[in-house]
């Protein structure tokens, strides 16, 4: 097996601080490299699926995190008219275990204090403009100029992954029409419950309402990325009045919104996560190597799994090619089946193809009642699918250090 290398991580979100942990603990000198000068537990709601709570258990931080989140246990879509299109709980999986609603804050500050635990070297401040090969490693370039060279670099560095496009492995790279307006709120009575709650007018428009840890709940707008402005100079009222046909039981939630917050969607594929220049190598992880439309909540759960797949990896090859080349293998059919399914669900819950309303709006309720459907779903939900008939898993219990 390989000895312990020098690995440069860009980026500190939830891929980034995950894998620092991983390699760390299998005895690699591990540098952390992050744009924000402080990073602060920041976001919205995200719904944890059984994947990613399965990494994080395995890191020992799972608990720390349950504490701060909310079991959601079923799914319910209607229309704007009452219509209920999807009413699906986990239990249509047997033993499938339950999303977690939590803040996206709370998840970055378990695993960020995860990471200083094991006394990483994190260097904040530090804009990454690429990386490139030279004699001593994959270097890493900043706006200020070269800030070492390392055996390894993973970019965890997001949607707009500046290590991404230094490796020039991008096959598509497309925005969504659609985003989303988002908001946290105080809910101290939980009204949410343990449900998230879609509400849809044709495919234009939908009001999505998630539990989000104890006491709070997240809302979020579908809107296309062309009107965010004009929604935002609106103003609060105009939101609220264009949302309340949308919101039912959730109402009340709706005055206590103080701020709405704009997310943007892209659609990213790599030919390749990784590349190898002689005895070093870069490789890509999270968002950075696969960003899609949240529409199944997903997109957390594969950044965990991404990380424990590379340490894995490399804890099991005998050379960085080998191992760059199995994480490339191990994870490519896992994300194929999520792109392709979030890629065709945008059309019929955020697009302009109106029409597309009226068979979703017919089918859907028949469609669930369908033997060997609703488990489907669930395990899709879970985070885990290959294919309506295959699992991805994570392999052993620990990576060997």
């Amino acid at each position: 097996m390989m000895g312990a290398m020098r690995i440069g991580i860009v980026g500190l979100g939830t891929g980034g601080t995950t894998l620092a942990c991983l390699l760390t603990d299998a005895g690699h000198d591990v540098t952390v490299v992050e744009q924000a000068t402080d990073p602060r537990p920041v976001g919205a709601g995200i719904w944890l699926q059984a994947l990613g709570q399965e990494v994080l258990a395995r890191l020992g931080l799972l608990e720390q995190l349950r504490a701060v989140s909310r079991p959601v246990e079923r799914v319910l879509i209607v229309t704007s008219s009452g219509r209920r299109l999807v009413d699906l709980g986990y239990d249509a999986l047997p033993g499938a275990t339950p999303a977690l609603g939590v803040h996206r804050g709370a998840l970055f500050s378990v695993l960020h204090d995860a990471v200083l635990a094991r006394g990483v070297d994190v260097r904040l401040g530090v804009p990454v403009t690429g990386v490139r090969p030279t004699a001593s490693g994959m270097t890493v370039e900043t706006a200020a100029g070269d800030l070492g060279a390392f055996d390894l670099v993973v970019g965890c560095d997001g949607v707009r992954s500046p290590v991404r496009r230094s490796m020039n492995v991008t096959t598509r790279d497309k925005p969504y029409t659609y985003g989303a307006l988002w908001a946290v709120v105080d809910d101290p009575g939980e009204s949410a419950t343990d449900t998230l709650f879609q509400c849809l007018g044709g495919t234009s428009a939908y009001l999505g309402v998630l539990p989000t840890g104890r006491g709070r709940t997240s809302m979020f707008w579908s809107v296309r990325t062309r009107d965010t402005a004009r929604v935002l100079a609106a103003g609060l009222p105009a939101w609220r009045a264009a949302a309340a046909p949308y919101a039912g039981p959730h109402a009340a939630l709706l005055d206590r919104v103080t701020e709405l917050m704009p997310a943007t969607y892209r659609d990213v594929v790599v030919r390749t996560p990784v590349r190898v220049e002689g005895r070093h190598g870069a490789a890509l992880v999270g968002d950075s190597a696969h960003a899609m439309s949240p529409q199944l909540g997903t997109g957390t759960s594969l950044a965990l799994a991404d990380a424990w797949s590379l340490a894995h990896a490399l804890a099991t090859r005998p050379a960085l090619g080998d191992a760059l080349d199995a994480y490339a293998r191990d994870r490519a059919a896992h994300l194929r089946w999520y792109q392709w399914a979030t890629r065709l669900m945008m059309p019929v819950f955020q697009s302009d193809l109106a029409p597309l309303a009226v068979p979703r709006d017919g089918l859907a309720p028949l469609l669930t009642r369908v033997p060997g459907v609703a488990p489907l779903l669930v395990g899709t939900l879970c985070g885990d699918r290959t294919s309506p008939w295959t699992t991805w898993s994570l392999g052993p219990a620990s990576v060997p250090g």
